[in-house]
């Protein structure tokens, strides 16, 4: 699995306004024909919004978040910020946590 092809996605989004509106049509085709082709758990991802994992997996974030300003798969802006800020809580808390006790 290689989370390039997610990369892709989001890079075409910015630059085919015609894979744009194939995602608002039936985003699940879209992905299932986008080249290189998604691992089923990306396109589940994407299709959840779920930008949060992804960039986990390694997504570009700066590419992610054309997917929130585009409003594709349920985001917007500040649900993609939510999401992103959701998945590296712990981190952040515990990054605050040394930061207190040093």
């Amino acid at each position: 699995m290689s989370i390039f092809a997610v990369d892709k996605v989001c890079r075409r989004v910015v630059i085919d306004p015609g894979f744009v509106a194939a995602l608002r049509e039936d985003a699940d085709a879209a992905l299932r024909a986008a080249r290189p082709p998604l691992s089923e758990r990306e396109r589940v991802l994407l299709l959840a919004g779920d930008v949060g994992t992804l960039g986990r997996m390694g997504a570009n974030f700066f590419l992610l978040h054309q997917l929130g300003r585009l409003e594709l798969f349920g985001l917007t802006l500040s649900l993609y910020a939510q999401r992103i800020r959701a998945e590296y809580a712990a981190e952040r808390a515990q990054w605050a946590a040394e930061q207190e006790g040093g």
